[in-house]
């Protein structure tokens, strides 16, 4: 072996290493946490002034967090957790996320969706709704979200449904992705099904307009100034937020 290819396997040797630790890390963390306070971001960024600064930023508008594991669905499974509790609260919302749930098995089989599984899904997104809404409680909710096959269950038709979004509307969609690949629905196949794909700008856009639920995303950077925030759709008025830093997504509460 050359010394060119022996450093090449050692650093490949590295780069396997760190992953297997982010990996198990994300493993001992919950899918879904308690909440705490903002503040307990602090320690996370004391040796970086500019992250640092927005966080005393935040601090001043926004008193919880509930972290969300990175683990690739952290913005699918924040969205769908705060869905299912805002619709335990409030029965317009529930009543229009039924009507539109409803409607949303048969149109995925249309889009080409496989109808056997697809609706073993859809079911189970919709009896387990039905049920938080109906008998469910707070220690229920947090059960069934860290319960990793129900939760990823759930993540799933999520996926689905913003699968169903982009095609339905790729001509709307399609000129952000256009070069990079052929289709939409290549797009989704390839950044929207696979269970390690984060989420970008353009699948939330598209299940805020599925299900009509609105967001506030907070960003957190190295830019200055205070943190940057965004509504989607623009012009909504969101009751829910969530908090973005570079790659990964948790939930925030004012």
């Amino acid at each position: 072996m050359t010394a060119e290819a022996d450093y090449m396997l050692h650093d490949e040797n590295i780069i396997a290493q760190m992953d297997q630790i982010t990996k198990d890390i994300a493993c001992k963390s919950p899918l879904v946490s308690e909440p705490e306070p903002v503040e307990n971001l602090k320690p996370e960024y004391v040796q970086n002034e500019g992250f640092l600064a927005k966080i005393e930023y935040l601090s001043k508008s926004y008193t919880n967090i509930r972290r969300v594991r990175g683990d690739g669905n952290c913005f699918y499974r924040a969205y769908t957790y705060t869905l299912f509790d805002s619709c335990q609260k409030d029965p317009a919302l529930k009543e229009k996320v039924y009507k539109k749930l409803d409607t949303t098995l048969a149109w995925l089989v249309k889009l080409g969706m496989p109808s056997f599984t697809t609706e073993d899904f859809h079911d189970t997104f919709v009896e387990t709704l039905k049920n938080h809404c109906d008998s469910g409680t707070y220690e229920s909710l947090m059960e069934t979200f860290n319960n990793e096959g129900m939760s990823n269950y759930l993540v799933v038709y999520v996926r689905l449904l913003t699968s169903g979004q982009l095609q339905q509307d790729s001509d709307e969609y399609l000129p952000f992705v256009e070069g990079l690949y052929k289709d939409m629905k290549e797009f989704c196949d390839k950044e929207v099904m696979p269970v390690d794909r984060e989420a970008d700008h353009l699948q939330i856009k598209a299940l805020t307009d599925c299900l009509s639920f609105p967001l506030k995303l907070v960003y957190v950077d190295r830019s200055e100034g205070s943190p940057s925030e965004l509504i989607i759709p623009d012009g909504s008025n969101p009751t829910v937020f969530l908090l973005y830093r570079p790659g990964h997504y948790d939930i925030l509460y004012g």
